[in-house]
């Protein structure tokens, strides 16, 4: 039986996700932040276009989500604002040899949260 959470967002809407314990592949985090209404998890996502690099609509239909402590989630969530939202996009930022503001704090991030990535992504 497929557990779930159901969370108001900050705007009123009501959202169910399917709880796992790994991202599996084709995922990544959801940088949606607080909207999701619990700091509790980390939603995660797939895309509904991955042919199309300029199209950003995910798959409502399959919305996932995973239990971490607070800091975990706060941490993967600051790392998504900046295009950090998968253990793949940690490991090419940790690897990039590019300088630059953008850069710089892409791999900030990533070193913060690889260990994070590692643990939890199938």
């Amino acid at each position: 039986m497929k557990k779930t959470i159901t969370t108001e967002d900050t705007f009123g809407k009501t959202r169910s996700y399917e709880v796992v314990g790994k991202i599996p592949l084709g995922f990544f985090v959801w940088n949606i932040g607080e909207n999701m209404g619990t700091d509790e998890y980390i939603p995660i996502c797939e895309d509904l276009h991955p042919e199309n690099k300029d199209n950003y609509e995910i798959n409502i239909n399959t919305v996932k989500a995973i239990k971490l402590s607070i800091e975990e989630v706060k941490a993967l969530r600051e790392a998504a604002t900046v295009g950090v939202n998968s253990k793949a996009t940690a490991e090419k930022a940790l690897k990039s040899k590019r300088r630059g503001y953008w850069s710089d704090r892409k791999r900030a991030e990533a070193e913060k949260t690889i260990d994070i990535f590692k643990r939890i992504t199938a």
